[in-house]
């Protein structure tokens, strides 16, 4: 096969000798028959012997493979020199009895590319590095937190000796403290937990309305004190059953509903389950795959239009004077993060008549 007919025919051989990029015919045999003046000076070859006897093999790794892989995807491909520490974007047309193959110098990119990508992989360590320590950390805290709450309703109710008025007041606001605290940690660890990717996976078929009735029995029982009214309407005809992580939807779902309970001290909280359609799901760009939809709402929240933006974001609260915003966020970031690992997404809006509206989408099949 002479390479120099193919190219006189076309009458690209002296353009394809004086090209800026690495020109090179090789042949099914993954023998190099010919390069162009560029090529011999990248590849050390002589101008005036040529590649004689050279595989591409020879001057990049897995040569021959990435050629054929190039010509087949019709797509531009990175190889290394086998002769120097450089990176080529390659790309292939097959002509007869093999492949004219294009070189150009892409060390810089890929160099660049490569760094950002380590970066990137090194900052992902650290991450989950701190996440697993502020989870350990927060851990340490819980056990003397839980025996300070402990002793401080059993000093209350009598357990050490009849206490005065005085007394009852400061251990109920060393108790309610206390409380708030270890449940400050229990969010921060959720939120870590959610960041590391270090919750349970426990992928299966569960009914979804009766953990959503489970889940409002536990927060009205821990919230009785306050005078609230929780409708829960599910659509009719509504598929109980879904395919998903049951303890992230549990947790997802305990954190909204309980995120909004917070809030509140009196009032009605609607909390509402249905389908969603194709047509809502591309409204909001997001996967067009069964789903369910779960809205909360109530005339009683108050929600700002300025907090909306960081609603789902703590490290955007961490200033605010306002310990609730920070503990709310941390609970709502956990949400956040957990619903986009299930392929849903979860946010807020104020809406007319109905005050703050919750909303969260859940594919009804996790999906990798």
């Amino acid at each position: 096969m002479d390479i120099r007919k193919i190219l006189s025919k076309q009458k690209t051989f002296d353009i394809a000798s004086n090209l800026p990029d690495s020109i090179i015919y090789v042949a099914n045999s993954g023998l190099i028959e010919w390069g162009n003046d560029v090529a011999c000076e990248v590849f050390e070859v002589s101008k005036q012997e040529g590649f004689v006897n050279i595989t591409v093999n020879d001057i990049l790794e897995n040569g021959f493979e990435l050629v054929k892989s190039a010509e087949a995807t019709k797509k531009a491909l990175i190889a290394k020199s086998t002769i120097k520490e450089e990176y080529y974007e390659i790309t292939t047309r097959p002509v007869e009895n093999g492949f004219i193959v294009a070189l150009r110098d892409s060390t810089q990119n890929y160099k660049r590319i490569s760094g950002i990508l380590a970066e990137k992989e090194n900052t992902h360590h650290v991450a989950k590095d701190k996440n697993e320590f502020l989870v350990k950390l927060a851990n340490k805290f819980n056990p003397p937190l839980q025996s300070v709450i402990g002793f401080s309703q059993g000093l209350i109710d009598g357990l050490g000796g009849s206490v005065t008025e005085k007394q009852d007041k400061y251990l109920n606001i060393i108790k309610n403290n206390s409380s708030e605290l270890a449940y400050f940690f229990n969010k921060l660890v959720e939120l870590s937990q959610s960041e590391g990717d270090m919750f349970e996976v426990d992928k299966k078929y569960f009914d979804v309305v009766n953990l959503i009735e489970q889940t409002i029995k536990f927060i009205t029982a821990n919230y009785e004190s306050k005078s609230l009214n929780i409708n829960f309407v599910v659509e009719k005809d509504l598929k109980r059953m879904i395919f998903q992580n049951e303890p992230v939807v549990k947790v997802i779902m305990q954190n909204l509903i309980e995120s909004v309970v917070r809030e509140m001290e009196i009032g009605t909280i609607s909390i509402d389950l249905s389908d969603t359609s194709d047509e809502y799901l591309n409204a909001r760009n997001l996967p067009t795959v069964p789903s369910i939809l779960l809205s909360i709402s109530s005339l009683n929240l108050q929600i700002t239009d300025s907090e909306l933006p960081i609603l789902f974001n703590p490290y955007a609260t961490i200033d605010t004077l306002n310990r609730n915003s920070i503990t709310r966020a941390l609970a709502l970031g956990t949400v956040k993060n957990l619903a986009k690992s299930l392929g849903g997404e979860v946010w807020v809006e104020n809406v007319p008549m109905q005050g703050p509206v919750f909303n969260l989408v859940i594919p009804r099949e996790h999906y990798e």
